[in-house]
């Protein structure tokens, strides 16, 4: 029984059992992400459901991240669990070519630890066991279904069951409980995958937003006695078989349980835009230095990238995934600022628009397999003949990135002060008492 064995396994867990590369891995995922959850909680997709929660009211029992007010812990976890995905620079999982794995255990480890005082280690834990799942299933999601014959969005679903393990785990839940929860998310999981018709990201932002709240109930019930079928990973009416018509697909949850992580193969982004635009954006910037390119030189951009990374960054969509706009903004002002891509004037503006008439995409046929997404020729020509040319591939970011990152993120919302003591904070997590100084920390004025 794949479930029994899962659950099994993941009550069996010790941190400090935990190879340590996947502890320093938990830790650099966490701060991200909060980078991250800063930097979006005054998104309009995540204002509107956190507008929406203070109507509702709730004990104030926790923090939504950057807001004054407090709510209820199923609340908070939708209010955070949207700010983790409110736009495309929360960290991705390397393996499945871009699903947002993180943004379902790290918001709920963080809202629900705070709720029950739990130290730093156990909410690293619970991240690090959540994200084991999430990324095994987001794998299987994306192996057993070409992008554009899906017709459900994986972040969500995923999300809502690596939510629910990694609440489950800080509640201490029981073999039979953890499957039980696990059973009570598939059955709340959503995801229907319309957002290429979504000129903003409310679709994505709100689907992850109800990950991480149904998550954290379906833990809840579990751990309050709720009954529920205890094989929702196994053969026939599975979540496998609802989802892909694969009812035998989940046999590879338990492939080299204990000896691979999932959370090893996370990446970070290094610039805040939908993952098959990373690796190009890394090329394209890197000729423009190599060869002190200024905008006004390009005459021309072509981009060869899979055929299906098309599919997935339509021109319709905000200017964060949008192929052509994410190219013209990056060519035209030489760099991509989270910030300006959200600036409520537009990021298009006229520099912008000139450069998007220079820019081709070419989708390459014969890159199919699932790495090729970290794959990328860029060629630039330039208005005095001359032409530049580099293949690329997706290059990791190292701690200084990673800093460097996370200040340009949470310095414009908390401003220095108070980034360096949330930075200070997060880098010590594993020694922390409680997760409620951090979160505390996190709330708004």
């Amino acid at each position: 029984m794949i479930t029994e064995t899962l659950a099994d396994w993941l009550c069996a867990q010790r941190w400090e059992a935990l190879p340590a590369d996947v502890q320093r891995k938990t830790a650099d995922v966490v701060f991200d992400s909060v980078g991250a959850m800063i930097a979006c909680s005054q998104l309009p997709e995540v204002l509107a459901i956190v507008k929406f929660l203070e109507r509702m009211g709730g004990n104030p029992e926790c923090t939504m991240i950057g807001h004054a007010r407090r709510t209820s812990v199923v609340n908070a976890a939708m209010a955070n669990g949207g700010m983790a995905h409110g736009d495309e620079v929360d960290p991705v999982h390397l393996k499945s070519v871009g699903g947002h794995v993180a943004a379902g255990p790290v918001p709920t480890a963080l809202t629900v630890g705070q709720w029950l005082g739990a130290t730093g280690k156990d909410v690293l834990h619970a991240v690090a066991l959540g994200y084991e799942v999430g990324g095994r299933l987001m794998t299987i999601f994306y192996r057993e279904r070409d992008y554009t014959s899906r017709r459900f969005y994986p972040t969500a679903v995923v999300g809502t069951i690596s939510s629910a393990v990694a609440a489950g785990i800080l509640l201490g839940l029981n073999r039979g409980q953890l499957q039980v929860a696990m059973c009570l998310a598939a059955y709340q999981a959503a995801g229907p995958d319309n957002m290429t018709k979504d000129p903003v990201h409310m679709g994505k932002t709100f689907q992850v937003a109800a990950a991480n709240r149904n998550g954290v109930t379906a833990a809840l019930l579990a751990h309050d006695g709720c009954h529920a079928p205890s094989d929702i990973l196994d053969g026939s009416n599975s979540l496998f078989d609802a989802y892909l018509g694969a009812p035998e697909a989940g046999v590879d949850l338990l492939k080299e349980l204990g000896s691979y992580y999932s959370l090893i193969d996370v990446m970070f982004k290094r610039y805040p835009v939908g993952s098959p635009n990373q690796a190009y954006l890394q090329g394209l910037f890197g000729l423009m230095e190599k060869f002190a390119l200024q905008p006004e030189d390009i005459a021309a951009v072509e981009v060869q990238i899979p055929a299906r990374g098309l599919k997935r960054v339509p021109t319709t969509r905000h200017a964060s995934i949008s192929a052509l706009s994410v190219c013209a903004i990056a060519a035209a002002h030489g760099k991509l600022d989270f910030y300006r891509l959200h600036d409520p004037a537009g990021a298009m503006d006229a520099a912008a628009r000139e450069m998007q008439k220079r820019v081709k995409f070419v989708g390459r046929e014969d890159w199919t397999d699932l790495q090729a997404g970290h794959r990328a020729i860029v060629s630039i020509k330039t208005h005095a003949g001359q032409s530049h040319a580099e293949e690329v591939r997706h290059r990791p970011m190292d701690a200084v990135e990673l800093d460097a990152k996370f200040h340009g993120l949470v310095s414009p919302r908390f401003g220095e002060a108070k980034t360096r003591r949330v930075e200070r904070i997060l880098k010590q997590l594993d020694a922390a008492a409680s997760v409620k100084g951090l979160m505390d920390e996190l709330q708004g004025a």
